[in-house]
């Protein structure tokens, strides 16, 4: 074999790495593209199911709250002239959510906020695999050369993150505002 020949072999064997290096430098990124668009859509699957979830308890505690004053006005009606009875049917009676039922709400509602923050989390550790191999690897800055990875929809999904108003502007004064009630409306 010439030597003619073996160049041309061997500049072809480089070229078909790199294209093939190039080629999967994009296979990759479009998997980090699939992958934030997949945990997006999960948040927002998580977060519509848990807010009707928060809200079918709520409708149970609502309904007990009706039934209470229901039995109530039955008891009323029922001790209308018997004004000590119906005292004392008062003070036995709570006027207020059973302990189980607040206990039952309030559980439902801390498994709420901890699945949101658990599928939060999941995103922003993708996000940051994402950022990772795109800033920090040579087959991602490839990927952001050649194929203009990532792209507007996945940035703005990564750089999204579900806070209160009052974190965010924490965050960007960088002064926390002064203790307050946090069950003040």
């Amino acid at each position: 074999m010439s030597k003619t020949v073996a160049v041309v072999i061997g500049g072809g064997l480089v070229i078909a790495g790199l294209i093939g290096y190039t080629v999967s430098a994009k296979f990759t990124a479009a998997k980090y593209e699939n992958a934030i668009f997949a945990q997006n859509e999960s948040m927002q699957s998580t977060w519509g199911m848990l807010q009707q979830s928060l809200k079918m308890q709520g409708f149970t505690v609502k309904a007990y709250g009706k039934t209470f004053i229901d039995s109530i006005e039955a008891n009323a009606k029922r001790y209308e002239n018997d004004k000590g009875g119906m005292m004392k049917w008062v003070q036995e009676a709570q006027s207020q959510m059973s302990p189980e039922l607040h206990s039952k709400f309030m559980t439902t509602v801390e498994k709420a906020y901890a699945r949101k923050e658990a599928k939060q989390l999941s995103k922003i550790s993708v996000a940051q695999e994402y950022r990772n191999y795109s800033d920090a690897t040579l087959k991602g800055l490839v990927s952001n050369v050649v194929w203009s990875y990532p792209t507007a929809k996945a940035t703005k999904i990564m750089d999204t993150i579900i806070t209160t108003k009052e974190t965010k502007t924490t965050f960007d004064t960088g002064i926390e505002a002064d203790v307050s009630d946090p069950f003040a409306s």
